[in-house]
């Protein structure tokens, strides 16, 4: 068995299908289907049954495939740390940053390309959750992400907290209640953020604390879109201070939230038990507050 067969088992255990993992392999079913058959008469056991829908693992098949990842995961951390070791650094530098994007970001890339200029970069945007699952499984290095989040596992670099303002198209008027100044209450509120995700539940929290009442939460992962549907009226929103300084040309009316305990957080974060190349700790240099 060699560790083309194990990235072979490895597309059928997540495809389900022979067909499937054939495509995602970009070969032909049978060659694939004879390296299983091998893999099972080296092996001794049946890996996976068969099905006319689909492959299912057995007890030793699912035994392999937890195996196999740790064994092409520390294959791959071994060729990067050789290559870093002869080469300096080069390659790609895969990150995640939070839909909500740090503007730090930016420079950081600027300042290491001009130090390091053979080394590229893979972004992606996502929630946050969904980068500490791409982190998990090994498709990017570094995300950039929002607290509060569950982090167990993960190593962390504290980056900045930030305030929280409310945004609408100037039409809001100070509301009912004591504490609505800016006319929160009542007004058709449109979140940055998935519902039930840190910075959502932060704003939640806000507006139970103050008594503030909407007629309406939406959500709206799309800050391009959420802006000029408050720009035209369509409603008002609550986002971090990061946000607006990204979004500068857009005609809206800001004003701060003036709580000291209503702030947001974010921070980089890496896999605790995974190895870090050189080009990604030499890349957390780089990403600091000024």
């Amino acid at each position: 068995m060699d560790f083309r067969q194990l990235n072979y088992f490895i597309a059928v255990a997540e495809e389900k299908t022979i067909t499937a993992a054939a495509e995602r392999l970009h070969m032909a079913q049978p060659p694939l289907s004879q390296q299983l058959k091998q893999m099972e008469e080296e092996f001794g056991t049946p890996l996976i049954e068969r099905t006319p829908r689909q492959t299912r693992l057995t007890a030793a098949g699912t035994a392999l495939y937890y195996e196999a990842l740790k064994l092409v995961e520390q294959f791959a951390e071994s060729k990067q740390l050789v290559r870093e070791t002869g080469d300096g650094l080069k390659g790609q530098l895969k990150i995640g940053v939070n839909t909500l994007s740090d503007s730090l970001l930016a420079q950081a890339l600027i300042d290491f390309q001009k130090d390091f200029p053979s080394v590229t970069f893979a972004i992606h945007q996502g929630e946050s959750q969904q980068l500490c699952e791409l982190v998990r499984k090994g498709k990017i290095e570094l995300a950039i992400v929002r607290y509060p989040l569950d982090l167990k596992g993960f190593s962390m670099k504290f980056l900045k907290s930030e305030p929280f303002y409310f945004v609408c198209d100037g039409s809001a008027k100070k509301g009912p209640a004591p504490d609505d100044f800016h006319g929160i209450a009542g007004s058709k509120l449109m979140l940055p953020s998935t519902e039930g995700l840190g910075v959502y539940h932060s704003i939640i929290e806000y507006l139970a604390k103050y008594q503030l009442n909407p007629s309406s939460i939406s959500t709206c992962s799309d800050i391009r879109l959420l802006f000029n549907l408050i720009e035209q009226g369509f409603c008002t929103s609550i986002v971090p201070e990061t946000v607006l300084k990204m979004n500068p040309h857009y005609q809206v009316e800001t004003h701060l939230l003036e709580d000291p305990l209503f702030q947001t957080s974010f921070g980089i974060i890496w896999l605790e038990e995974r190895y870090l190349s050189k080009m990604a700790t030499s890349f957390l240099d780089y990403l600091t507050v000024n």
